[in-house]
């Protein structure tokens, strides 16, 4: 008799994944305040820009947005694993679209707004908001089917442009990924992940990013990276936690990864300055800057790679040592535990607020005569306080609140005891 293929169950808890998510979306708070001062787009920009926080940029834009989609498509494989496709899929469009929606009405208007006021527009809130609302259909952008009306409109998605397109994924690949968890689908995640636990065969998963990057471009204003490239690592990050192999190559090939990622950063440095002297090294199609972007591509899966890897190693580490537990003597919870669930579950409010709070800080912070870097500090660090403390005080506390921005209820968050389940926020890193 034939033995009826299951898909491997993926550990109780991933610590890692929970500490890797939070920490990502903390250091978008120190990202996105280097970008008012560095290279790229923000609704505030300092009247110079730095070299410093530009390379600061160049580094996180390697690897940031990329691991959060790996984490995402982690999540999205740990769900699966407790719910139907279809109430998948309802969990969803309440977690990630009532949040994207609340923020599209509040948020980012804001932003904007103050964006071009201190660019010197006089208009009233009230009719900015009007036009920001000006809006035409586009069928081109399957993400999100509206973009802003020609000459006159406004509307932008900003940060939230990460939510629009995990909510795209996650329901566009919904076939994929169920197909993955059917007994054909579990056979073909074992073979591929026999394939990549070969020594440096994980690699290979760089090749298919290379040919969007090279083929098609990076879009600047979305972490440097193609849609298509977030597309794959969400992929790679579902087919890790299904396949056994994968996840444990991570965790044996993190520092011949970090060394490489070292390398392939200074070469594609090197890449963009000489493709930067003619044109647009995301975009143009000459030589120089493809050879930008095919090492951009490389780099960022390496340093992926290295990063899960090393996560995964210290973990695992701690779990072989018989030190002390997640909890103390008299059963209760140690303050780390309590502190990192208190972390995992503010991260989706965190990233919704943060960069309107960034951007409100930093319309009054840029205005005083100090200098640059006292300037950076006092934003960061200011903004970083303020949103937990919205968070804390203005969103966490009540059940209307919690909903509006992809929260369980408080009843559903606090049972009476602790069931496994997989969590459903942004990242969705481990189960539990």
């Amino acid at each position: 008799m034939l033995k009826k293929s299951v898909m491997p169950q993926p550990p109780a808890r991933r610590g890692e994944l929970d500490l890797l998510r939070a920490l990502v979306v903390v250091g978008l708070v120190l990202f996105h305040t280097a970008v008012i001062f560095g290279a790229g787009e923000f609704p505030l920009k300092a009247a110079t820009e730095n070299q410093v926080a530009t390379v600061f940029l160049a580094f996180g834009a390697t690897w940031g947005m990329p691991l959060l989609f790996l984490i995402s498509g982690m999540g999205v494989c740990y769900s699966l694993r407790s719910r139907s496709p279809t109430a998948f899929a309802r969990e969803r469009l309440r977690r990630l679209g009532i949040p994207l929606v609340v923020g599209l009405l509040t948020l980012v208007p804001l932003q904007v707004y103050l964006g071009l006021r201190r660019a010197g527009d006089p208009s009233s809130f009230a009719s900015f908001y009007a036009r920001f609302w000006d809006v035409r259909p586009s069928l081109s952008d399957f993400r999100f089917l509206v973009t802003a009306a020609p000459g006159t409109g406004v509307f932008e998605t900003g940060h939230l442009w990460f939510l629009v397109c995990l909510l795209a994924f996650s329901l566009l690949f919904l076939p994929g990924f169920t197909f993955l968890r059917a007994p054909r689908g579990i056979r073909l995640v074992e073979w591929l992940a026999g394939l990549l636990a070969r020594p440096g065969a994980l690699l290979l998963l760089a090749l298919p990013l290379v040919a969007v990057e090279v083929a098609l471009g990076s879009e600047v204003g979305h972490g440097g990276w193609n849609h298509g490239s977030y597309a794959l690592f969400l992929a790679y990050g579902f087919l890790a936690v299904g396949g056994e192999g994968i996840d444990g190559a991570f965790q044996r090939q993190w520092r011949p990864a970090a060394a490489l990622g070292v390398l392939l950063f200074v070469a594609a440095g090197t890449a963009y300055a000489a493709a930067g002297d003619h044109g647009d090294p995301f975009t143009d199609m000459d030589p120089r800057s493809m050879a930008f972007r095919l090492l951009k591509s490389v780099d960022g899966w390496v340093w992926v790679m290295a990063i899960v890897g090393l996560a995964r190693s210290r973990i695992a580490s701690r779990q072989r040592t018989p030190a002390q537990t997640a909890s103390d003597q008299r059963g209760r919870p140690s303050v780390v535990a309590r502190l990192a669930a208190y972390a995992n579950q503010a991260v989706l409010p965190f990233y919704v607020l943060h960069e309107t709070v960034i951007v409100v800080v930093a319309y009054f912070v840029l205005a005083w005569p100090i200098g640059a870097a006292a300037q950076y500090c006092l934003i960061a660090f200011t903004s970083l306080a303020a949103t937990v403390l919205v968070y804390d005080l203005g969103v966490r506390r009540t059940t209307v609140t919690r909903c509006l921005f992809g929260l369980k209820p408080i009843r559903e968050h606090i049972p009476a005891r602790r069931v496994p389940s997989a969590p459903d926020q942004i990242g969705q890193g481990s189960g539990r």
